[in-house]
């Protein structure tokens, strides 16, 4: 009995061992940098928030339910906005890179933009374009809790595409 178990033992651990060979040759086989493309870490356009005279330790709010902020127009006049005023940089351009950079951004009680941050970016100058748009963007119609203006943060998808 005691040999049956270590010739078990012993056929387990070989094929484990095996197993295990096989994945270090195919890992070693595989190339150094799997990337597709060299990414930088994104750009930040500002060393801080802009100064807004508005105090930073004010509350804010995000908006589950209605009234949430709104571009003046409405989402569609905001769509426009953003494929009137979108430029693709020639750093995208060039590489054919497509995809969406995440920008997060107060809406101040004036309707004013500040704190404009990307969350998730795609390098080659479209974050920074990113930041931009959203910066150039009108004032809009601040959030509302229990009747009041409140400050809002918001996050927006920018789609970049080359074609």
């Amino acid at each position: 009995m005691y040999t049956l178990c270590t010739a078990i033992a012993f056929i387990a651990f070989t094929l484990c061992a095996n197993t295990s060979a096989q994945a270090q040759a195919r890992k070693s086989s595989l190339p150094i940098d799997t990337g597709i493309l060299n990414v930088s870490p994104p750009i930040v356009p500002h060393d801080g928030p802009p100064e807004t005279g508005i105090a930073s330790n004010a509350a804010v709010f995000v908006c589950y339910f209605p009234p949430q902020p709104e571009f003046p127009g409405g989402n569609n006049a905001m769509y426009k906005f953003i494929e009137a005023n979108l430029r693709v940089p020639s750093q995208a351009k060039k590489a054919g890179i497509s995809g969406r950079v995440f920008v997060s951004f107060n809406i101040e009680t004036t309707g004013d933009i500040t704190h404009v941050t990307v969350l998730k970016g795609l390098g080659f100058g479209c974050d920074v374009e990113a930041v931009r748009l959203i910066q150039s963007m009108p004032k809009w119609i601040p959030g509302k809790q229990d009747g009041k203006p409140v400050r809002v943060k918001y996050c927006l998808p920018i789609l970049f595409r080359t074609r």
